[in-house]
């Protein structure tokens, strides 16, 4: 008995210092932030403060989440617990079926964009002449295509482009060696790579609930208002399909498999290296759960060795874009210097990003509608909507998830000049398993469902009147 009331004294304390440590770190940059650099406007802060709130609340009840999955009874979701499911060992959807819907799907997009592309403008031709709508002028699209058919140089504006990875424009070169189209071979890339990510999303998400679950995961991460995206020339589709492919190795326990995955995630967009967290998490709550019963076995040690030093490829992926900017440039880190001095671009705080939207939100609220519409409206309520939707899915999402979700807010959504809010986070996989685990209700599923569809139309429309979407 007296044992028993040790271990919870000690399990509350622990608690309390994860939980306040954090807090106070976090109330103290908030404090600091708002007396030497806030905007003026009284909303701008409040909206701020708002995040920073919700924020702190995601990360006070990930705690108690943390501490259950690095025990030796991890929590799991109830479905979790009957055991694993397989898609194609269970004949629930075979992966032929899925991928031809999900194809299916992505050209229906296409004809979608196509037909309100043409509400403002007369007819010019058929739906291939007008696929340059997904490569507009300002947009990262352009300059992917423009590495991939020129490759980065150190010399004139072109320069510039060393801040966008290697690996996808690297993909889309190799596709244009059978498709003699740097356009056609970057959709084809990003509508492949979209289509095999979210199949792999369902399968992920059997891991953790059931067939109709993992359907609503899979519709969401269809129908996010962003979503449409994934088949611009953009490195957004790769990237999903090597963070959930990655993940989805690690919890098969094939650690060297997600390591490499991990380090071509790392190749393609700087958050790769974020996928680190739910692996090492992952891998330490399996040690931890295995260690009072294998603690002995040779074998296991020297495996579970070879586990931690597979997932070290996956910062190795970022060292190796490292490499590049050194070959091109003569400097490991001239793409810090481009972002900043090119981009305004640099690693700040997730609140301040919030009171820059809004502050620019205002300032355009009557001036300049397209900026508006297109750019700061969409990218705060994305801001705040991911933060609520994650919150209220917290308990039915596994603790590894909510990890990544956490490291990828915080870093992401600090860029000091976010204009991209909205694809960043549909790509952040942990947003559509929340809104799948959150809507078990049909009620609640068919609400979220309509809003998504009507806001990923309106959003597409902006998108092909050439609003200021990125």
């Amino acid at each position: 008995m007296q044992n028993s009331t040790n271990k919870q004294n000690t399990w509350f304390w622990k608690r309390v210092l994860f939980t306040s440590v954090p807090l106070i770190l976090l109330f103290a940059a908030f404090a600091e932030w708002v007396l030497t650099r806030a905007p003026r406007e009284p909303i701008a802060i409040a909206a701020a403060a708002i995040s920073a709130f919700l924020f702190a609340l995601l990360g006070i009840r990930f705690i108690p989440q943390w501490m259950a999955a690095w025990s030796k009874k991890p929590w799991l979701p109830v479905r979790a617990q009957e055991g694993k499911r397989s898609a194609r060992k269970q004949r629930m959807h075979p992966m032929i079926q899925l991928v031809f819907y999900l194809a299916l799907f992505r050209i229906l997009l296409f004809v979608l964009a196509y037909t309100l592309s043409l509400i403002k403008q007369t007819y010019t031709g058929g739906l291939l002449d007008h696929l340059g709508i997904w490569n507009q002028l300002g947009t990262d699209s352009q300059h992917y295509l423009n590495i991939a058919q020129n490759g980065y140089v150190n010399t004139g504006d072109d320069r510039l482009l060393i801040v966008f990875f290697p690996l996808y424009p690297y993909l889309v070169r190799g596709v244009h060696f059978f498709i003699d189209n740097y356009l056609v071979s970057g959709l084809i890339v990003s509508n492949l790579c979209w289509v095999f990510a979210a199949y792999l999303l369902y399968e992920l998400a059997l891991l953790d609930t059931d067939k109709k679950g993992a359907l609503r995961a899979l519709k969401y991460l269809c129908i996010l208002p962003a979503s449409f995206l994934f088949s611009a020339p953009l490195s957004d589709s790769l990237f999903l399909l090597l963070s959930v492919a990655c993940v989805y190795a690690v919890r098969k326990n094939l650690y060297p498999v997600a390591g490499i995955i991990g380090f071509l995630a790392a190749f393609t967009r700087m958050p790769g290296i974020l996928l680190f967290a739910p692996a090492c998490f992952e891998l330490v709550g399996s040690i931890i759960r295995e260690r009072p019963l294998k603690g002995r076995d040779n074998f296991w040690r020297l495996k579970m060795t070879g586990n931690a030093l597979s997932l070290l490829l996956i910062p190795a992926g970022l060292l190796l874009y490292l490499y590049v900017n050194y070959r091109v440039t003569g400097s490991a880190t001239m793409f810090l210097t481009y972002q900043q001095e090119n981009w305004h671009q640099q690693l700040g705080w997730f609140f301040n990003t919030m009171a820059t939207q809004v502050s620019s939100a205002t300032g355009s609220f009557a001036s300049d509608i397209p900026m508006l519409w297109g750019l700061w409206i969409p990218n705060i309520l994305y801001l705040f909507a991911s933060l609520g939707i994650v919150i209220a899915a917290q308990n039915k999402l596994r603790a590894s998830n909510v990890a990544y979700f956490i490291a990828y807010y915080a870093v992401c959504m600090g860029a000091t000049w976010l204009l991209s809010a909205p694809r960043y986070l549909t790509a952040a996989y942990p947003l559509a398993l929340a809104l799948g685990a959150i809507t078990e209700k049909k009620a609640a599923d068919r609400i979220a469902t309509v809003v998504c569809i009507v806001l990923f139309v309106l959003y597409l429309l902006a998108y092909v009147n050439q609003w200021y979407v990125y």
